[in-house]
């Protein structure tokens, strides 16, 4: 859960910890550290990051439970969802992720939110793909 701290001037706050799913067996465990590895490949991806958000929570859901298919992440849909709630977050400006994190539950009020921040997400997506910024490959 976030907690703000408030400033003199300004309000600063911190993003919830990366979504898991558990560690009670070793599938859990090796599930939940290459969900952790993968938002944290994203974080620092902000073109891929800005494309997953715009494409969508469904296409999101489709693609990453086929990567995932080993782990039956299709048992863990709500990992899913809180994954890419969790990339929603980090693709919006931080006065927008301040209104999110008002409203962690509350699934009307953040798609609300979203909705008024999804033409700065997309517009900010095409500016970066104009300047020639791509997605950075993994090379392993």
């Amino acid at each position: 859960m976030c907690y703000p701290v408030r400033h003199r001037k300004a309000e600063m706050f911190h993003l919830p910890d990366l979504p898991i799913v558990g560690y009670a067996t070793a599938r859990e465990k090796a599930l939940t550290d290459n969900m952790q590895e993968f938002c944290r490949q994203i974080e620092r991806d902000r073109v891929r990051l800005l494309a997953i958000v715009c494409e969508g929570r469904d296409k999101w859901k489709r693609v990453a439970g086929d990567i995932w298919r080993g782990y039956r992440i299709g048992e863990e849909d709500g990992a899913l969802n809180a994954m890419f709630n969790y990339f929603q977050l980090m693709a919006v400006a931080p006065p927008v992720q301040a209104q999110l994190l008002r409203y962690p539950k509350n699934v009307l009020k953040w798609a609300e939110i979203m909705r008024q921040a999804m033409p700065d997400i997309e517009a900010e997506r095409e500016m970066l793909i104009q300047k020639g910024v791509s997605p950075s490959v993994e090379r392993r």
